[in-house]
């Protein structure tokens, strides 16, 4: 059965105090290892800021999500009398939506929030109001979700509106009623209430990746000796051993001699019958790099990512990086800007049906690559309709003959 550490105790990075992310964990649990029990960060104890900031994978996988949600426009549509979806120009929800605090601009609010929710697996909103009829809010603040309670009220199932779920948030023991916050989670099946971290599920990979670079730090740091001269001086007795004066002349000599700076020979020459023994221990032959890579993809994975979005050795063109781009945005970054902007028009009240916001990434180069795809198949389908009609077909037989769905 593993056996699970707490995560200050089982990296140096948490050990707290003014060493915070720099004391070097003194390499311990040989007992563990012997065993060959697997040591693993406790995914019920961390703190998943820490975890973002301290290992690389995860800290790029989150970001780019965040920056591709960020790169998202926000438009104001709505309904004409003719039922045409039409763009509102000038809207004042838009422009508060592009600059919702004094301290951040949109981009960055929807980088943040995406964050928030990616680590936690929820996202806590603030929304100041001057009074309770006021349509569009004088400012909105994402709430640290580490620094956030959730009071419920002890019932749910036979319940029909929030407040009857939750009975208020706490943010730094300050009481905040339920409609001056916008709550939003990654669903959870064991709570409804509240929301999961991603990163628990990926426990493992994580505490193989940060392993590994520990692991590698330890043999770059604390090697000890690359190697051994030994003597191999021996007559019709046996071995003859070194004399101590001379052990400290071929020490002094291959240090103060011998290396890579220009006075330095590379080539030790000796008098002495002396055998090289390497003391070092290939890091290929570990496969850390494989295993960091592995753990890395099951991240990626699990936050609905693309591997050829990111830095590799081999493998990745210019065609990867697009189609990679382009499931990213369809799978994934469209459809949690599609529930964004659900929320948003809620938020300002619309009636969805005649006016709506969206998170529009018709902008992007690789999703334009697409529009232009669907032009040309219309226009052909088009040119095609034409050449029917002309030859006598009715456009019931063109419907028959041309797909148009």
């Amino acid at each position: 059965m593993a056996k699970f550490f707490n995560i200050t105790d089982n990296f140096g990075f948490f050990l707290g105090g003014k060493k915070r992310y720099t004391k070097t964990q003194i390499p311990g649990q040989s007992q563990s290892l012997m065993e060959g029990q697997p040591q693993f960060i406790n995914p019920d104890n961390f703190d998943a800021y820490d975890i973002y900031m301290t290992t690389p994978e995860v800290h790029a996988v989150v970001n780019l999500r965040g920056t591709l949600l960020a790169s998202g426009v926000w438009k104001h549509y709505k309904r004409d009398n003719n039922g045409d979806k039409v763009l509102v120009e000038n809207s004042d929800f838009v422009k508060f939506l592009e600059n919702p605090n004094a301290l951040m601009n949109g981009n960055d609010y929807n980088f943040l929030l995406d964050q928030s929710k990616s680590l936690y697996g929820k996202s806590f909103e603030y929304v100041l109001k001057g009074f309770s009829s006021q349509q569009i809010p004088t400012d909105i603040k994402i709430l640290p979700p580490n620094q956030m309670k959730i009071e419920t009220t002890g019932f749910w199932y036979k319940q029909t509106k929030i407040e009857e779920i939750i009975k208020e948030f706490k943010y730094d023991n300050n009481s905040i009623p339920v409609d001056e916050i916008i709550y939003r989670r990654i669903p959870n099946a064991n709570n409804p209430i509240d929301g999961e971290s991603p990163l628990k599920s990926l426990y493992m990979p994580i505490s193989n990746i940060r392993e590994a670079y520990k692991f590698r730090n330890v043999i770059m740091t604390k090697r000890g000796a690359l190697g051994m001269l030994t003597n191999q001086s021996s007559n019709s007795v046996g071995a003859i051993p070194l004399r101590d004066t001379e052990r400290q002349r071929i020490e002094k000599q291959y240090q103060e001699s011998y290396g890579t700076d220009d006075d330095q020979s590379q080539i030790l020459i000796s008098n002495a019958s002396l055998s090289y023994q390497s003391m070092s221990f290939p890091t290929k032959d570990l496969l850390l790099f494989e295993e960091v890579n592995e753990d890395f993809m099951r991240i990626i994975d699990a936050y609905g990512l693309n591997i050829n979005l990111f830095s590799r050795t081999a493998g990745s063109t210019f065609e990867n990086l697009s189609q990679g781009l382009k499931q990213a945005y369809q799978s994934t970054i469209i459809p949690e800007a599609e529930e964004l902007a659900m929320n948003r028009t809620k938020l300002f009240g619309m009636d969805s049906s005649k006016e709506w916001l969206e998170l529009d990434f018709s902008h992007v180069p690789v999703l334009q690559e697409n529009e232009v795809e669907k032009s040309q198949v219309l226009n052909n389908k088009a040119n095609a309709t034409q050449t029917l009609v002309n030859a006598g077909y009715s456009l019931e037989e063109v419907k028959e003959i041309i797909p148009f769905k």
